[in-house]
């Protein structure tokens, strides 16, 4: 009998939560063959990602998961599933959380990514709550002994097809972009707004090289832009000294990943597309949530710590320093020479992203890793 699964989630703000939840709940789905019910407050959110998804629909079944819209007002009759996700800590429904009580489910929150080495002491203990009940903690991390990191079982092999230089011009022709040269340095820009993006903009518009810039929508493609001083319309190119700007449109999980895979160098931000990144076996330069209490720095600080581990010092200083440097551009720290030291060394960190995915794969993915801890409780 096939289990059942619930994965509650809340979207706090971008699209973050939402985009882990999805693919959890797909990857449960397609891989593992689990009933999931996705509990989301907010449709409209996941429509951006899902196009089909019907915002006024109740509940609806997409891609063979039961989306519900979770309501204050919803209660009554659901019965609680096998398995309970409580993604980043979004606190249950209070009604949901009585009937719990009875149907003693295996109950998972499923927690922030962090390389921190805390985690490993915490990454599935379990905490007795108020209604007695035990919920587990579970860490996505690049540490041995947790998690580790979600991906699809067939993403490895998609990626190698990408690999076919026909797949990526049709792939650039479906979004109505022009062909990208062999010979240009292919960069992404995703991210949060960033004062040192025009510092950046300025070097790489002088680049002896030419630049395919794919910007996908949000504030650095506003950034870019305005420092343009004209529009960039969806599916537009614009050539501009040594760069070409290219507009993207909001594209759906798989549609990024092959933009991860065409590009040499990707920025992404928050969690879900610095994941996706690591699995694109490609350089990236990623931008941190910022928080409040600066604990945003301790957790980049662990991932690279991590990540540059047994690396050649130069090529480790070149990684620590730029992401450094996007993560508090206001400093003015992205210069030239910057920018050079990452060129200089583009292929050595090409082969250590690779080399990387081999480590992930040792980790085991996040969600097989999941199915083996909730059989492990039964």
């Amino acid at each position: 009998m096939k289990q059942h699964w619930d994965i509650f989630c809340r979207v706090i703000d971008n699209y973050g939560d939402i985009a882990v939840c999805w693919r959890l709940a797909k990857t449960l789905t397609h891989d593992h063959a689990i009933n999931v019910r996705l509990w989301v407050d907010d449709l409209i959110t996941l429509k951006a990602l899902l196009p089909g998804t019907n915002p006024k629909a109740s509940q609806q079944i997409q891609q063979g998961i039961r989306l519900i819209h979770w309501t204050e007002s919803l209660s009554g009759s659901i019965e609680p599933a096998d398995v309970v996700i409580e993604a980043f800590g979004c606190d249950l429904p209070h009604y949901y959380l009585k009937k719990m009580q009875n149907a003693k489910p295996i109950w998972i929150n499923l927690d922030y990514l962090t390389a921190e080495p805390w985690v490993k002491d915490f990454h599935a203990m379990p905490s007795t709550q108020a209604n007695r009940l035990e919920k587990y903690f579970f860490y996505p991390s690049i540490l041995k002994g947790t998690g580790g990191l979600m991906r699809e079982a067939n993403l490895l092999e998609q990626q190698k097809t990408y690999r076919n230089q026909a797949n990526k011009q049709a792939w650039l022709s479906n979004l109505g972009l022009k062909p990208s040269s062999d010979n240009s340095f292919k960069i992404s820009l995703f991210g949060y707004a960033n004062t040192g993006l025009d510092r950046l903009l300025a070097i790489w518009s002088k680049s002896a090289n030419p630049i395919d810039l794919y910007l996908a929508p949000g504030s650095l493609h506003q950034q870019a832009t305005a420092y343009l001083g004209q529009p960039l319309n969806v599916g537009q190119s614009l050539v501009s000294e040594a760069i070409t700007f290219h507009s993207l449109p909001f594209l759906p999980q798989s549609e990024y990943d092959k933009l991860l895979w065409h590009c040499d160098l990707n920025f992404v931000r928050g969690e879900e597309s610095f994941v996706r990144a690591q699995w694109a076996g490609k350089p990236f330069i990623w931008h941190i949530y910022p928080t409040e209490d600066l604990a945003h720095w301790q957790k980049l600080d662990a991932f690279f710590n991590s990540y540059i581990e047994g690396l050649d010092a130069e090529l480790a200083q070149t990684i620590i320093h730029f992401n450094q440097a996007w993560n508090q551009a206001h400093r003015q720290t992205l210069d030239q020479q910057a920018w050079l030291a990452v060129i200089k060394q583009i292929s050595a960190w090409q082969q250590h992203s690779q080399n990387w995915v081999k480590h992930l794969n040792q980790l085991g993915d996040l969600t097989s890793n999941l199915v083996k801890f909730v059989k492990s409780k039964v």
